[in-house]
């Protein structure tokens, strides 16, 4: 799995916000690709790969929360996930110190993406440790 642009993870959390009919949704996608090796008898042994993207939705009605997350994102996923969050939160009882989310915010555009990282393969993590 890739991770997603900024469109494509736009349009993810737009269509789940859109199943949303709780009072308050909160929705949070995150993913990761990382890489690894591993060395034994001063060489590489194994060597690996993986990615993975989840997303979390967080359900209020009134000061009863539920979250539910998941990693498959298709329209029957993702309303599937908001269902389970505002069944949860319904199930819940009350938080006496619950904070509804901030509305809308600005912040600066981050750069955590960089193109050289992402490019490099089980083989070349091979090549430098050896």
């Amino acid at each position: 799995m890739a991770i997603y642009t900024k469109e494509e993870a736009r349009k993810i959390l737009e269509k789940a916000l859109s199943f949303s009919k709780a009072d308050t949704c909160e929705i949070n996608l995150s993913g990761y690709n990382s890489g690894n090796i591993r060395y034994a008898r001063n060489t590489v042994s194994t060597s690996g790969y993986s990615s993975n993207q989840s997303l979390a939705v967080q359900s209020s009605f009134g000061k009863k929360s539920g979250t539910a997350t998941i990693d498959e994102f298709d329209d029957a996923s993702l309303e599937k996930v908001v269902r389970r969050a505002e069944e949860l939160a319904q199930l819940s009882p009350e938080n006496p110190e619950f904070m509804e989310p901030l509305g809308p915010q600005m912040y600066d555009e981050a750069i955590t993406y960089s193109e050289s990282t992402a490019k490099i393969t089980p083989e070349y993590r091979a090549e430098v440790a050896s």
